[in-house]
């Protein structure tokens, strides 16, 4: 039996998404955050004259497009972990492995009083969601103490995704950057995650 609950006939009537809340602190606070790394452009003004300015109106509007592709990439990669997630409750395995990488771009892109409201977050919008809780009394129940535990490793898991999908998107645009007159990545966020079991979760 998988971790999540059969409830494909009630799903057919509605769709609904998984919560997304977590995504503002990517989107204010990361964001301000690479604002003030940045330093408003000043710190790309050589890269903005060499390769760019005929592409952006200036270098300010340069900066705000770097800051905007790299909270993308953290948007994608915690999305990405979302779904290694579900892929687990799907197949009943273990929650996967998440690892951070051994260097950084940037050591500290997420700091940690960000990765902490990131991560408590997530607890707090998918401690409310049932499937999560039937997943945990159905797979994950011997490998963590209580409920909380298994959500704040789901929590960490995402943090580290976020974090990895920022450094993966500073790493293309560095790329750019080595290439002359290379365009910049692209940078697309994913689709929101359908909640492909919303008869449950709005139910019991």
């Amino acid at each position: 039996m998988h971790y999540m609950p059969d409830t494909e006939d009630e799903d057919s009537a509605a769709e609904t998404f998984w919560p997304e809340g977590y995504k503002q602190v990517i989107r204010e606070d990361f964001l301000q955050l690479l604002a003030t790394h940045l330093q408003d452009g000043r710190k790309l003004r050589h890269i903005y004259q060499q390769q760019y300015s005929e592409k952006f109106t200036d270098l300010n509007q340069f900066a705000r497009r770097i800051a905007d592709m790299i909270a993308i990439g953290a948007e994608n990669g915690a999305d990405d972990a979302f779904d290694d997630i579900i892929s687990a409750f799907l197949t009943e395995s273990p929650l996967p492995e998440v690892p951070g990488y051994t260097r950084y771009f940037w050591p500290q892109i997420l700091p940690e009083k960000v990765k902490k409201r990131f991560q408590q977050v997530i607890v707090d919008e998918y401690r409310q969601d049932n499937i999560y809780r039937y997943a945990h009394e159905v797979g994950y129940q011997d490998s963590y103490r209580n409920f909380d535990e298994f959500l704040n490793r789901v929590a960490w898991l995402v943090v580290t995704g976020a974090t990895n999908g920022a450094d993966d998107m500073l790493g293309a645009i560095y790329r750019s950057f080595l290439a002359p007159h290379s365009p910049l990545p692209p940078a697309r966020r994913h689709p929101r995650r359908l909640k492909l079991w919303a008869g449950h979760s709005q139910g019991d």
